[in-house]
C-alpha cells in the first residue's frame, strides 16, 4: 500500500498560473543542499526581517509542482505561527529575506521540503508579524557553553538570561509552571512550549535530571540557559540522550491555596507501604500505611509511593485530581499488588 499523502483532504484551490516553474525573474537563494526560487507579489511595508530563530505570524496557501493544494492558513481559520527554526529548509531560508508586509512566492525543491515531499512544493506566504526571540541562542551558544557560565555540583552549566524579581526558589519537590525551549546537540529544536504557547506545570522532581538541577536555583521570573550533559538529559530507566541546550523560564511555583485546612486521609491495602505526601508547597511528608493528616494546607497534593519487596509500586487508584478544597476532605488510596515470580 502507497504512503498515505497529508494533503487528501485539502479542497481544490486554484493554483498561480507559474505553479509547475518558478518564471524568469525569479530570484533564488542557494545553499550546498539545493536552491530555493522565490518571488515578490506584493513589497511589505515593514523594516525588520525574522532572525534565524524568531516567532512569525504568516498567511499562506501551499500546492505541489502540478497544481495540488496542500494546505492553507485559510482552512484553518486564522493565520498560523511559524518558529523559524522549525519549519523547513526551504522556507526558513526565504522568510529571513522577507519584511512585514510582504507577499512571496516560493519554489522549495524536495530537498529542502518535508520529508515526505515527492516533488517541488509552491508556496505563497503573507508575512504578517515578526516577534523577536531577544535572547535566542546563536548557533555557538548551542555548541559549548561559553566561559562565563556558571556550573552546578553535577556538571549542568548554566548561564542567566534575564533576572527574576522573586525570591522564592523550587522545592526538590515543588510543582512548577514553565516556558522552555530545547535543542539537540545538532541544533534542532526537540520540544518549544514557546512556539505553541503552552506553558508546561510540572513536577521538578519528573523532569529530567538536568532541568530539575537548574530549576532548582532559579526563581521566579528569571529565565536561564542550560547546557545539560547527556548522562543528566534523560529521566531513568530511559535511554541516554544526547547533551541538551534548554532555556527556561521559571513563571511560577505552585503554593497552598487561601482558605481553611482540611483533612487528607491516605488509605492502603499495606500496612508496610512507605510513601511520601507531597504538600502543594512542594513540602514532602514520609509516611507508612494507613494515615489521617488534620489540618492540612488547601491545594494540590500529590503521593510518591515507594518499591517494596515482592510488591509491584503502589498504585494510586483515587481520585485522578488530588485537590483538597478549603476545609475539605481528601481520600487517596494507594494499592499495592504482589509480583508473581
Amino acid at each position: 500500500m502507497p504512503a498515505q499523502t497529508p494533503w487528501l483532504d485539502v479542497p481544490p484551490i486554484q493554483p498561480p498560473a507559474d505553479v509547475a516553474h518558478p518564471p524568469a525573474d525569479a530570484v533564488y537563494t542557494s545553499q550546498r543542499s539545493g536552491s530555493v526560487a522565490s518571488r515578490v507579489l506584493s513589497p511589505g511595508t515593514g523594516r525588520m526581517r525574522p532572525g534565524p530563530r524568531d516567532v512569525v505570524t504568516v498567511a499562506y496557501t501551499a500546492w505541489t509542482a502540478d497544481g495540488k493544494a496542500i494546505d492553507a492558513s485559510s482552512l484553518r481559520g486564522s493565520p498560523s505561527r511559524w518558529a523559524i527554526d522549525r519549519v523547513m529548509d526551504g522556507l526558513r531560508l526565504v522568510l529571513q529575506l522577507m519584511v512585514t508586509g510582504e507577499k512571496r512566492r516560493l519554489w522549495i525543491p524536495r530537498e529542502l521540503a518535508h520529508e515526505w515531499a515527492t516533488s517541488t512544493l509552491v508556496f505563497d506566504v503573507e508575512l504578517i508579524d515578526i516577534e523577536p526571540m531577544l535572547d535566542a541562542p546563536t548557533n555557538a551558544d548551542l555548541g559549548l557553553p561559553p566561559a562565563s557560565a556558571a556550573r552546578t555540583w553535577s556538571g549542568v552549566r548554566y548561564q542567566v538570561l534575564r533576572r527574576g524579581s522573586g525570591t522564592e526558589r523550587p522545592k526538590p519537590l515543588s510543582t512548577v509552571t514553565i516556558h522552555y525551549t530545547g535543542w539537540t546537540e545538532d541544533r534542532r529544536v526537540f520540544d518549544d512550549s514557546v512556539a505553541r504557547r503552552e506553558p508546561l506545570t510540572v513536577a521538578v522532581d519528573t523532569v529530567m535530571p538536568g532541568l530539575s538541577e537548574g530549576l532548582e536555583r532559579m526563581v521566579v521570573g528569571e529565565k536561564s540557559r542550560l547546557w545539560i550533559p547527556a548522562d543528566l538529559a534523560y529521566v531513568p530507566p530511559g535511554p541516554p540522550r544526547s547533551a541538551l541546550v534548554v532555556d527556561v523560564e521559571l513563571l511560577a511555583i505552585q503554593r497552598a491555596a487561601e482558605g481553611p485546612p482540611g483533612t487528607v486521609y491516605v488509605r492502603t491495602n499495606s500496612p508496610d507501604a512507605n510513601y511520601v505526601l507531597v504538600r502543594p508547597d512542594g513540602t514532602p511528608v514520609p509516611a507508612q500505611g494507613s494515615q489521617t493528616f488534620r489540618g492540612a494546607v488547601p491545594g494540590v497534593y500529590r503521593i510518591k509511593p515507594e518499591t517494596m519487596k515482592s510488591y509491584g509500586l503502589g498504585l494510586v487508584a483515587s481520585p485522578r485530581n488530588l485537590v483538597l478544597a478549603p476545609a475539605g476532605q481528601l481520600v487517596i488510596t494507594i494499592t499495592y499488588r504482589p509480583i508473581i515470580r
